[in-house]
């Protein structure tokens, strides 16, 4: 990706989410999550944090968590079992919730 096509996204960065029907809302510092009662919807943002505060948004950031937590997750499905339902979406995760 050329630094061209970071600035035309600028202004069309994922800031946050209001899906109403789809749960519950609880925004974390980079996620909306959409709680019901045995799937999450994870949205995960362009938002970025340091030292516990958002600081603004980065072009694809939440695409790219995404994509790096989904990889690592299919490199370790033979070994141990994770949450992931589906990825509708390139920022978006369905879920198993899971208790601690």
């Amino acid at each position: 990706m050329d630094r061209d096509i970071l600035k035309q996204q600028l202004e069309y960065t994922l800031d946050k989410t209001n899906f109403d029907d789809q749960g519950e809302l609880y925004r974390g510092k980079v996620r909306d999550n959409y709680i019901n009662d045995d799937t999450i919807t994870m949205v995960t943002t362009d938002r970025i944090s340091a030292f516990d505060r958002v600081l603004g948004t980065v072009p694809f950031k939440g695409q790219s968590l995404v994509e790096l937590a989904d990889w690592w997750f299919g490199e370790t499905a033979d070994i141990v079992a994770n949450h992931v339902l589906r990825r509708p979406h390139p920022n978006v995760w369905n879920v198993r919730r899971c208790q601690p």
